[in-house]
């Protein structure tokens, strides 16, 4: 699922873009569990067609579970990733409505507002760069992203509510890199806090490593890089 994400992002889509799937397994123990990461993670308003079959074995004997798609920009009952553009001061109000509800799970975990909820967007779309996803003319992901001395710093990366699990994540992240290696740099790098488990498993699966943890407001901040 990881390689499945990462190729339609480099090719500039998305789940939601697939459009038929199939599996092969070699155990027939494992499609219940299957079925619950399928479900879990790739859930959709629009599903793909979905074809799973056990076979004996696969090309690599090594395998248990090959994961095949087709997809396309456009299909029958379903979007496109959708349309992205850098911000105006006119998309302030959105960005701080798309920031507010995809921060605000985590208020109860750490006991406050994360801080991408608290910071003042009209200063930070005039000082940083914001790209924007947007369906139907609706905000639905935006990075907002930093140079540095040498590297690009990822300072917020936000996707709505509604629309997880669709690997817009993951194809917004993609625009970052892209940013970076255009930028000249080899390194993009980024910050959230330990307490957010989903987070960091989601940098580490897209290729970040930890380079360090320090105190930060009464919890801990965990720095990511990856290498381009």
């Amino acid at each position: 699922m990881d390689n499945v994400e990462a190729l339609l992002a480099a090719a500039g889509l998305g789940l939601p873009d697939v459009a038929r799937a199939t599996v092969f397994l070699t155990r027939a123990a494992d499609l219940p569990e299957l079925d619950r990461v399928r479900r879990t993670r790739w859930a959709s308003d629009a599903p793909a067609a979905v074809t799973v079959l056990v076979v004996a074995a696969l090309a690599r004997p090594d395998a248990l579970v090959e994961v095949e798609v087709t997809a396309a920009a456009t299909r029958p009952g379903a979007s496109a990733v959708g349309t992205s553009r850098p911000a105006t001061k006119a998309d302030i109000p959105a960005i701080q409505a798309l920031v507010r509800a995809a921060y605000a799970k985590w208020v109860p975990v750490i006991g406050r507002e994360p801080t991408p909820m608290t910071a003042d967007y009209a200063q930070a779309v005039r000082m940083h760069r914001f790209d924007l996803l947007e369906r139907f003319g609706a905000l639905v992901a935006l990075v907002e992203t930093i140079p540095r001395a040498d590297h690009l710093w990822v300072e917020n990366l936000a996707v709505a509510p509604a629309h997880h699990g669709q690997g817009l994540g993951r194809w917004m992240l993609r625009r970052a890199e892209e940013e970076a290696c255009a930028l000249g740099y080899t390194t993009i790098r980024l910050g959230t806090n330990k307490a957010f488990a989903a987070n960091l498993d989601f940098y580490r699966r897209a290729g970040f490593a930890v380079e360090r943890e320090e105190p930060f407001r009464g919890g801990i901040g965990v720095y990511l890089a990856k290498a381009l």
